[in-house]
């Protein structure tokens, strides 16, 4: 049995836009994630094959994650092809180790939230936070993009923050309402006029410390409230009720996604609990990550509905 005390269990959001949060199971040379609970992804952390040719050495080798294969409960594991460069044996040991920890660890789902640091779109007139744009386990140096986006919440494709690499994309459903979720995009960057973004490090009480920012100066290093970041990860409050309605609407369809958020307030949390009925696909796909105060009964309906649909 694997050193536990060596092993995080953690989750962080998938942004931009967001669209639930990936598990993570990771080992100090190995991780595996997902985004249902059911299908994991292994990654075994090696030295990139372009740094193993046998040429005079440039510098230190390069690690980084490399896909090993699928893993799931009712298939077990689907193992890649691998580049035939790579010390496989290495490989193949602690792959073998990460699954005997996955095994343990996965009856604990799901995993606290571990990316307090978060990159904001901020509105044009206040300068408060808008939109959610990035997240993860630490702030990285690279800048990021500040256009935010709408679109589908229930797409499979991967999207993991604060790791040093991104899991293999999978393709992405194609969006039901593009017309909709376009508007949204332009209402949201109108809101944000010439973008300004900033990080903030959130603590457990939801206060957030901010960082500085390019175009404001004077906004590094304040201390907003938890009631001043958008709940749901965009604003709900808009003067015009046209565009409210526009952004209850796009909440309300990505109802099963949000749900997995561990910190809603009860009445935000009800609400998306009677927004997720009318999308039992997206709830039978992502129950297995809600927090235990999410209504049983309304995770129990979707599956059955979902088992019917899939058997007609």
């Amino acid at each position: 049995m694997p050193d536990t005390v060596t092993c995080r269990c953690y989750a962080v959001r998938r942004l931009n836009p967001f669209r639930g949060v990936t598990q993570v199971v990771q080992l100090p040379a190995s991780r595996a994630l997902s985004i249902d609970g059911v299908r994991w992804e292994l990654q075994v952390r090696a030295v990139r094959p372009d740094d193993m040719w046998g040429a005079a050495s440039r510098g230190p080798a390069t690690h980084q994650y490399l896909r090993f294969g699928v893993w799931s409960l009712g298939l077990g594991l689907q193992q890649v092809p691998a580049n035939p460069l790579l010390n496989i044996d290495d490989m193949q040991a602690k792959a073998e180790q990460l699954l005997s920890t996955l095994e343990e660890k996965i009856g604990e789902l799901p995993f606290p939230l571990a990316d307090r640091h978060e990159f904001w779109l901020l509105d044009g007139r206040q300068r408060l936070p808008l939109a959610l744009l990035a997240s993860g386990l630490r702030q990285p140096e690279h800048p990021l993009s500040l256009a935010w986006q709408a679109a589908g919440c229930e797409d499979p494709g991967f999207s993991h923050g604060g790791q040093e690499a991104a899991p293999s994309p999978v393709p992405s459903a194609k969006p039901r309402r593009p017309g909709a979720w376009d508007a949204l995009t332009r209402q949201v960057r109108a809101a944000a006029g010439e973008p300004v973004g900033q990080w903030f490090e959130r603590d457990e009480d939801g206060y957030g410390w901010g960082g500085e920012t390019t175009l404001d100066p004077g906004l590094g290093g304040r201390r907003l409230g938890p009631v001043q970041f958008p709940e749901l990860l965009l604003r709900r409050g808009w003067e015009s009720p046209r565009a409210a309605e526009r952004v209850t609407g796009y909440l309300a369809q990505c109802s099963p996604a949000l749900l997995t958020l561990p910190t809603l307030s009860a009445n935000t949390r009800n609400w998306l609990e009677g927004e997720a009925r009318r999308h039992a696909t997206g709830v039978a796909r992502f129950w297995r990550l809600y927090p235990p105060e999410v209504d049983r009964a309304l995770i129990d309906a979707a599956r059955v509905e979902t088992r019917i649909r899939q058997a007609r």
